[in-house]
């Protein structure tokens, strides 16, 4: 009976222990990941420099761990003060276990806790209370631990994961918080400092508590001396080593940038292709700028360059000051769309050329005209007339800008902005119409300058990235190499700001393709440009949209273009586009037009040619619209025809015959311009042509009158082109008569609130009629 007993004793005892056992084991089930991800997230340039550290979700300072080896002070100083035995033990230290327990008992209070990393590292992983049996669940689970992982990675575990003091958790956080400087680069004071941290992080910081810090520190490094692991020397430098009494701020560099790679990815360590240096320079020439900008009511600006070569963004300002609540300085003027004014017309150009329509030398008018309700004006409110391509351009001219575009097509442009990555579009081509090249859409920066990218690099067009492993878009050709080299040319040679408009007279000059912008009511100024390395893009204003005289593209955001582009590194054997191999030509085209002329003509000797570049890939360019054969009698008193000529009597000559309206401006400004001669009475032909064309308004024009200063109200300046010298018109509005005019064919006129008929005719019978609306504004 007895034996029965026993046996059934020992039964229910191995039982127990086999169940106390097993609850101990499941207890001690290490956590699956073993630490959670949690970490600060990091953002760094393109050479791992840190652009900005984030606080993890309990407002931490912890950086992600790395594979990489622990520098050599701080691990010796650790294990020595913390473990030194600890790659001999199993995860538990049995000669500490020893000492521990006789120093306890002798003074009757926990004097050593004989933790081992390890056990710190179990420890860490789930917040315990320090009784026994949780020492025996992390005894087990640093017996897990050291099955799991090797002796480097268990102290990489507790390194990354040790409280520093508040909420700095980690060595390499508190490495850069404490000291400002990466752990491979402290000495051995600050390594044995950062050694003794962990294990008091609550009642000891460098903030407070800081002579007992000292002491422990100072222990150590007596006790690295004895062991000989530094010399006396090393020792007595190392403890004459102050104790930080704050923590460094990290650097904040490209915020805007940061923030919002932040929240797309969702990664702890972000990598860029920013370089911080250039970053922190151009922020700085941005931030002197906008203080005398400030100074006219502007408050805000962006900039942003790439790398013209691989698209990969060097330098993204999202705002002059990030800190700056009273201007919205946190909104992200990279990103935000506002009007382009004129930066998209280089493009417009381009494609005219490809379609074959210009060259930069061909004549293009510069006049007013009315495409319905839609009267474009030059800035100035100037015409010259004629201007050539390449003159438009520089200037900026909007009349010549929306006629090409109404002779290229609105749907053809907007179907290349939005296949070269224009994103911003949210109307169809119709909606936008001719104003969509003097800003009637609104574009962000990112696209712009991915769109001066792709011009300068010869017409293929393929976006930008910011990240170290992003890529661009797709590689489209959608400009011919030769019609981007020409006017890149062109826009080489826009003149340029202050002293910069001498830069062709310095030794160290750079050349750069760019284009000024100045949206209406000048609440955008934008300078954007392009050189074999860098594209850059620059916008001022005002957040707010608010208006001002000062912000235009020229007297604002150009001087800040070339402050940051003449501040980049350059390469000294390429200062420009090269001339690109295989895809330009030479035609011969007129030397008063810039067009191609009729081969019948060049057969008879008349034309005057001229040798002018193409890309080979383009259209056939167009022939000139405005040189004509004209025939006339010898003494040049008429013109004649097949119809009624007298060939005895018969001169022929090629002349220069543009429409009523450039002649009217081409004759203000004092140019010879050819006048048409009445043709031969008797001829039984039709009459060569209407010789009146209105100038303003045009037909179906909507007419808006102000007040002027006075309180009064304007008058318009009604004006009519007429090709004949001398010509005299006769005037009438709604078929009352209002006067004549003779040479020159202006009036001033008030008419009424609403629909109006002005009519016009001269003394051989030609007339011309319009209808137009009159807008009286209270």
């Amino acid at each position: 009976m007895n034996k029965i007993k026993l046996k059934r004793s020992i039964l229910i005892s191995l039982i127990l222990i086999i169940l106390i056992s097993g609850g101990v084991w499941q207890l001690s089930r290490l956590p699956v990941p073993l630490f959670p991800d949690d970490y600060s997230t990091v953002v760094v340039d393109e050479s791992g420099e840190y652009l900005r550290i984030f606080l993890n979700s309990k407002d931490q300072w912890i950086f992600p761990p790395v594979e990489e080896g622990i520098p050599k002070k701080l691990k010796v100083s650790v294990i020595n003060f913390e473990d030194k035995r600890f790659f001999n033990h199993i995860g538990i230290d049995f000669l500490a276990v020893a000492r521990a327990v006789v120093q306890d008992l002798k003074a009757w209070s926990k004097v050593s806790g004989a933790s081992t990393i390890t056990m710190q590292v179990a420890r860490l992983t789930r917040a315990k209370e320090r009784t026994i049996s949780n020492k025996l669940i992390e005894i087990i689970q640093a017996l897990k631990i050291e099955n799991t992982y090797s002796k480097e990675e268990i102290l990489r575990l507790y390194l990354t994961h040790a409280p520093y003091g508040g909420n700095i958790i980690g060595y390499k956080a508190a490495s850069l918080r404490y000291f400002g400087k990466e752990p491979d680069q402290l000495t051995w004071g600050q390594a044995s400092l950062l050694a003794v941290l962990p294990n008091s992080p609550g009642l000891i910081t460098p903030t407070r508590g800081r002579e007992r810090l000292k002491q422990k520190r100072d222990g150590l490094l007596d006790k690295l001396k004895a062991r000989g692991i530094i010399d006396d020397m090393t020792c007595r430098l190392a403890k004459a080593e102050e104790i930080p009494n704050r923590e460094v701020p990290f650097n904040l560099a490209a915020p805007h940038l940061t923030r919002s790679l932040k929240n797309k990815l969702n990664q702890d360590l972000i990598k860029t292709t920013i370089n911080k240096k250039m970053q922190i320079q151009v922020n700085y020439l941005v931030k002197n700028y906008m203080e005398k900008m400030k100074q006219k009511g502007v408050n805000n600006s962006a900039v942003l360059i790439a790398d013209t070569r691989t698209g990969q963004v060097k330098t993204y300002i999202g705002s002059n000051d990030y800190f700056d609540q009273q201007h919205s300085g946190k909104i992200d003027g990279v990103q935000i769309k506002r009007s382009s004014g004129s930066i998209l017309k280089p493009f417009l150009y381009a494609l005219a050329m490809d379609e074959g329509l210009i060259i930069p030398e061909s004549k293009i008018e510069d006049i007013p005209v009315s495409y319905g309700a839609y009267s474009p004006y030059n800035a100035n409110h100037r015409f010259k007339g004629v201007v050539t391509a390449r003159e438009a351009l520089i200037n900026s001219l909007n009349a010549p800008a929306v006629s090409l575009l109404d002779d290229y097509g609105v749907t053809e442009f907007y179907n290349f902005l939005t296949e070269a990555g224009v994103s911003t579009l949210f109307r169809d081509a119709k909606g936008y119409g001719l104003p969509l090249i003097l800003g009637g859409a609104e574009v962000k920066m990112w696209d712009m300058v991915a769109l001066y990218r792709g011009l300068g690099n010869y017409g293929r067009f393929s976006g930008l990235h910011v990240l170290a492993k992003g890529k661009n878009g797709e590689l489209k050709q959608l400009i011919s190499k030769g019609s981007a080299y020409l006017t890149l040319n062109i826009i080489d040679d826009l003149k340029r700001p202050g002293l910069e408009y001498f830069w062709r007279d310095y030794s160290s000059k750079w050349r750069i393709a760019w284009k000024t912008g100045t949206s209406y009511g000048n609440r955008d100024a934008w300078a954007v440009g392009v050189s074999p390395e860098w594209t850059i893009a620059v916008w001022i204003g005002n957040f707010d949209g608010q208006e001002n005289e000062e912000i235009s593209g020229l007297n604002a955001a150009a001087p800040l273009f070339f402050s940051v582009f003449n501040a980049l590194p350059k390469n000294y054997y390429q200062d420009f586009f090269a001339e690109p191999e295989g895809d330009l030509k030479k035609i011969k085209v007129s030397t008063k037009t810039g067009y191609r002329i009729r081969d019948k003509i060049i057969n008879e000797g008349l034309g005057n040619l001229t040798d002018a570049l193409v890309s080979k890939s383009a259209q056939p360019l167009i022939y000139s619209p405005y040189e004509k054969l004209i025939y006339t009698n010898r003494a040049g008193t008429y013109e004649v025809c097949s119809l009624c000529w007298d060939r005895d009597d018969l001169a022929k000559s090629l002349k220069l015959v543009y429409p009523p309206q450039v002649v009217a401006y081409l004759k203000e400004r004092g140019n010879e311009v050819y006048t048409t001669l009445p043709h031969k009475q008797d001829c039984p032909s039709v009459s060569n042509g209407n010789p009146i064309e209105f100038i303003y308004p045009q037909q179906d024009s909507i007419i808006s009158i102000p007040r002027g200063a006075d309180g009064k109200y304007q008058k318009v300046n009604f004006k009519v082109a007429h090709t004949g010298k001398n010509s005299k018109l006769f005037w009438y509005l709604d078929q009352e008569y209002l006067g004549s005019t003779t040479g020159k064919h202006q009036k001033l006129l008030l008419p009424e609130h609403g629909k109006h008929t002005l009519h016009v005719v001269d003394n051989e019978g030609h007339h011309q009629e319009i209808s137009f609306y009159i807008k009286i504004n209270n």
